[in-house]
C-alpha cells in the first residue's frame, strides 16, 4: 500500500522554490503571508494657517467717511500709529479734533487720546478719549471713540491719494485762511519754509518737512508770535488735490490746545 504524504507547509519566511512556477507560487505565498496587502496611507491633517499678526503700518493712510453723513470724519494715521482725526458737522455747528497713538492690542488696536472741541478762535481744550480700531489694510478703518453710552463707531474708507509722494515744491506758494476774527497770510517756499502774518498782529515762522515714508502727509512745525507771546505748534499737513486746499492739524507743545487750518491759494 502506498501512502501519500501531504507536503509540509512551508514557513512564510522560507525562500520560494526555484521552479518554472516560481512566479505563481511567490504570488500565492505573498497572499498567504499577507505580503500582498499594503497599509493605507494616512491622510495628513492640514496645518491651519497662522492668524496674521496686526501691525501698526497696516493702519497708515488717509481715511474718509462716506459722503452725505451728518458728521464728516477724515483721519490721518501714520506708520507708527499716530492718529489725527477731524470731525465736522455738516451744519457747521461744531468741529472736533482727535489726537491719539494707536498700539496693537490682541487682534485690534487701542489708545487713550485726546479730543478737542474747537471754538470761534479755532482752538479748544482737550478731554481724555478712549479709542479702539480695527482695520483692513488699504481698505477700511473702523474707529470706536468713547465708551459706554458715549461710544461712537466711525467707518472710514482708505484714500488712494495717500500713496502719492508729497513734494515741498508742490506746496510752495501764497496761502491764506480765516481764523476767528483774523486772516492768515502765509508764504511757503520750495524748501518748505513758512513765513507770514495774521491781521490780528501775530507773525508766523515754520517748516514743512517730508516724512521718511514719503507719502502724501508731511510734518508741520509753526511758531506763532503774538506781541511777544510765543506758541509752538506741531502736527501734520496734506494737500487735497480735489479742493486745492492745504490742511494742517496741530497741537501746542503741551497738547493743551489744537489748531485746524484749511489754507487756500
Amino acid at each position: 500500500m502506498h501512502t501519500h504524504l501531504a507536503p509540509l507547509a512551508r514557513p512564510c519566511n522560507a525562500p520560494a522554490p526555484r521552479t518554472w512556477a516560481s512566479t505563481l507560487l511567490l504570488t500565492m505565498l505573498l497572499a498567504a503571508c499577507g505580503g500582498g496587502d499594503s497599509e493605507p496611507t494616512p491622510t495628513p491633517t492640514p496645518t491651519p494657517e497662522p492668524t496674521p499678526v496686526p501691525t501698526l503700518s497696516a493702519t497708515q493712510g488717509i481715511w474718509q467717511s462716506a459722503a452725505g453723513m451728518a458728521t464728516s470724519t477724515s483721519a490721518i494715521v501714520l506708520p507708527d500709529g499716530g492718529l489725527w482725526a477731524v470731525q465736522t458737522r455738516s451744519d457747521g455747528a461744531s468741529t472736533q479734533v482727535i489726537k491719539a497713538t494707536l498700539a496693537v492690542q490682541g487682534s485690534s488696536y487701542s489708545a487713550t487720546g485726546k479730543r478737542y472741541t474747537l471754538g470761534a478762535d479755532n482752538t479748544g481744550a482737550p478731554t481724555t478719549l478712549v479709542v479702539a480700531a480695527s482695520v483692513v489694510e488699504k481698505s477700511s478703518l473702523v474707529l470706536r471713540t468713547g465708551s459706554g453710552a458715549d461710544a461712537q463707531d466711525l467707518a472710514l474708507a482708505w484714500q488712494a491719494r495717500y500713496d502719492s509722494s508729497a513734494s515741498l515744491a508742490g506746496l510752495a506758494g501764497a496761502w491764506s485762511a480765516t481764523v476767528g476774527a483774523g486772516t492768515l497770510r502765509w508764504s511757503i517756499d520750495a524748501d518748505g519754509h513758512i513765513s507770514g502774518t495774521r491781521t490780528t498782529g501775530c507773525t508766523y515762522t515754520g517748516q514743512l518737512s517730508l516724512r521718511a515714508e514719503r507719502k502724501a502727509v508731511v510734518d508741520a512745525l509753526v511758531l506763532e508770535d503774538c506781541a511777544g507771546a510765543r506758541t509752538q505748534l506741531s502736527g501734520v499737513a496734506t494737500l487735497n488735490p480735489d479742493t486745492g486746499r492745504l490742511s494742517m492739524v496741530m497741537t501746542t507743545q503741551d497738547e493743551a490746545q489744537a489748531v485746524l487750518l484749511a489754507l487756500g491759494r
